[in-house]
């Protein structure tokens, strides 16, 4: 395997953190509570004590533990305050561990706990390190501080790159090493696993300058601290400026971080506690300009409700029949079978007759044509390529853009971010010349990237790109081990990125029993449906329509069989479409206002103060909330459960006084039914949902 460059960089990070370590010179003051020095920086009068237990899921004021000094505290990982957390911000964990236990001056009794599952978290690195940071009001220099070791269960928890750091705006890349850890082993760490709930010191100074280096009562608390050691050495030069900003980085632990964190990996990290020492100082200046954002310029094309799949009949297979079939399906966008083969005349001449069939069975196609990549490589572009590529996409226009079942050109699939240049030069030219046709990609899942770095790749994607319609594709939830977290952390993600640049989705769902991927009943199709859906996709796509030999578990049917012959997912997903399909006119009209859960698991949001629906009873619901254009509320309560039917009893806010449902038969408005006592009550099916209007 070669390595990436993202690797090299990496790795030559590692080197420079290496090189500025110094040798270990801190000094162990004990085990236990006592073995801290007190009095510092976050906790001078050690009276420091959580508000609430930190296991509740309240906001930062409710939780902002007593006799707090500190403007602010920020932690990472967190997930933002409109999701159920594992640590949804410093003062909360559900494990009773939230980051600022490390100042809580009781290293045996609270310390900051994160699971790298449990977190949604491949584990700190250095391009996304775990840290806790805290905010002073006024500005000092660190002299010293220390750092206690946490329990006895796993001490392969421990931090092993970390370190200590200043700055005066807290921003992302404004951070200033003070102090690095980055051993090569145990021998130059203080932690050690025999070493639990052990203080270490880290100095600025040695003995002969202890007095004049801190201040006289951190001199008197040191002195008695040591009783007699004597500190030969310092472990970081005094900095030259002063911060009003200090965090611990945690850049990996000796549990090695899981890259590929989606697959179960049971790491994790911890910390005991952290003093931080230092003396007052003039606060840095600080010019903040003013950030003017970029108006937002939607792509001109407002994408449809696309209801299509990939994987149909092979060219061979390809008649008017199957394409009918496909339509009788209630699919409205058919797929070209000829995916990723290069351009020869020939190609062009059978993707016409495929928008021929298409026309005449009635819905429109996705095409592919080879010129889309010819002569280059998507992640190689320089500008100098766009006159040839612009004749390319000429040719390409000038061959379909005037046939009516063209719904769009397929460009490519899952190919990284190094390929967003090239891929916004086609998409915005494709749109500039023709912007009546979907320019379509789709983008790799959240479990192919740690979850920071697949925010950052979507937003990329949104910002480079620009596209007018937001694809990807996800199957994890259908995996033998029945995990659904990371498919709504995805949905959630894309939501809410997608809101940023009013991008319109479409998400890909799994069908075809693969690669650990089980073979999905009707609740389970019904479910991925309907819960894309609630969160705002703009129709949906499946994986896959036929059997794909070499990819299937043994003969397992896509919808249809091997010898394809309609399975009863066949008929299964008929119904599902033709229903969606009812509502596809109201819903590419409506934006979403929030998506609620009333089972939250991690990463997923409980229902809050600002949602239409007050209570939700009678089974796990997942609640799309959305607006139109001219403020009408809508919601899409969706049954939680793959197997159970429900009778959902919701609460509506008191505003509300009637409902209307939006049939699934006709896509009208059913007769509008009183909010009796404000309570909405209705039958679902496994995983089906229903759409509403609040009036």
């Amino acid at each position: 395997m070669q390595p990436t460059t993202q690797s090299l960089l990496f790795a030559a990070l590692a080197s420079v953190l290496l090189l500025s370590a110094p040798s270990p010179a801190f000094e162990s003051l004990g085990k236990g509570n006592a073995s801290l020095i007190g009095g510092d920086l976050s906790d001078p009068t050690d009276t420091l004590e959580f508000a609430v237990n930190p296991s509740e899921g309240k906001t930062e004021a409710e939780m902002l533990p007593k006799t707090a000094t500190w403007v602010k505290m920020t932690c990472w990982p967190s997930s933002g305050p409109y999701s159920m957390p594992h640590q949804r911000h410093p003062y909360q964990s559900w494990q009773g561990a939230p980051a600022v236990g490390i100042f809580m001056n009781h290293p045996e009794k609270t310390k900051w706990y994160v699971a790298f599952r449990e977190s949604g978290n491949g584990g700190p690195s250095t391009a996304d390190p775990y840290f806790a940071a805290i905010e002073f009001k006024d500005a000092f220099t660190l002299t010293h501080f220390t750092i206690t070791t946490a329990g006895k269960d796993n001490p392969d928890r421990d931090p092993k790159h970390w370190a200590i750091q200043g700055s005066n705006t807290g921003n992302e890349g404004d951070w200033t090493n003070i102090y690095v850890c980055a051993p090569k082993d145990r021998t130059e760490t203080p932690f050690q696993p025999g070493g639990r709930y052990e203080t270490f010191l880290f100095t600025s100074f040695n003995s002969e300058k202890l007095a004049t280096s801190v201040s006289p009562t951190d001199a008197k608390k040191l002195d008695a601290k040591l009783a007699g050691k004597k500190i030969a050495k310092i472990d970081f030069p005094r900095p030259t400026k002063t911060f009003t900003h200090f965090r611990v980085a945690i850049y990996s632990c000796f549990n090695p971080s899981a890259v590929n964190w989606i697959y179960r990996n049971p790491h994790s990290f911890y910390l005991g506690q952290l003093e931080l020492f230092g003396v007052p100082g003039a606060k840095e200046k600080i010019v903040n300009a003013p950030k003017i954002a970029p108006p937002i310029t939607p792509p001109p094309l407002d994408a449809p409700f696309i209801i299509s799949y990939w994987c149909g009949p092979t060219k061979e297979q390809t008649n008017l029949e199957r394409i009918k079939e496909i339509a009788e399906c209630g699919f409205t966008v058919a797929q070209s079978p000829n995916l990723w083969e290069p351009y020869d005349p020939q190609q062009e001449k059978f993707n016409l007759q495929f928008l021929d069939l298409c026309k005449e069975a009635g819905i429109k196609a996705f095409i592919y044509d080879g010129r889309i990549i010819k002569g280059g490589h998507w992640e190689k572009f320089q500008p100098t390529d766009l006159p040839e590529i612009h004749k390319d996409l000429d040719a390409i226009l000038t061959a379909y853009s005037k046939h009516p079942a063209l719904m769009g050109m397929v460009l490519g699939d899952e190919m990284g971010a190094d390929a967003h240049p090239r891929l916004g030069a086609v998409t915005q030219y494709l749109l500039k010349k023709d912007p009546s046709h979907l320019p379509y990609y789709n983008l790799l899942p959240n479990y192919a990237n740690t979850p920071k770095s697949y925010e950052r790749l979507v937003a990329d994607y949104l910002k480079v790109v620009n596209p007018a319609l937001f694809s990807w594709d996800a199957y994890w939830q259908m995996h033998e081990d029945n995990e659904p977290r990371y498919y709504f952390d995805n949905l959630e993600t894309v939501r809410r990125e997608c809101l940023k640049t009013k991008t319109p989705f479409n998400q890909i769902i799994v069908s075809l029993a693969h690669m650990g991927y089980r073979e999905c009943s009707e609740g389970d199709l019904r479910w991925q449906v309907w819960t894309s859906l609630a969160y705002g996709s703009r129709g949906i796509q499946y994986f896959t329509y036929v059997h794909v030999p070499g990819m299937a578990t043994g003969n397992s049917p896509g919808l249809l069989s091997k010898e394809m012959k309609r399975d009863r997912k066949w008929f299964y997903v008929q119904k599902i479409n033709q229903h969606i399909a009812k509502l596809g006119p109201t819903l590419v009209k409506l934006t979403s206002t929030g998506v609620y859960h009333t089972n939250p698991t991690v990463g997923t949001i409980p229902l809050l103060p600002e949602a239409p629906v007050k209570k939700a009873e009678g089974g796990n619901l997942v609640i799309g909330c959305f607006k139109d254009a001219s403020g009408k509320v809508y919601i899409l309560p969706t049954n939680n459960s793959t197997r159970d039917k429900v009778t959902a009893k919701l609460t509506i806010d008191p505003q509300f006084t009637s409902t209307a449902e939006v049939s699934q038969e006709t896509g009208s408005l059913l007769p509008t039914i009183p909010a009796t006592a404000q309570i909405l009550e209705f039958p679902l099916e496994a995983g089906e949902g229903k759409l509403f209007l609040l009036q």
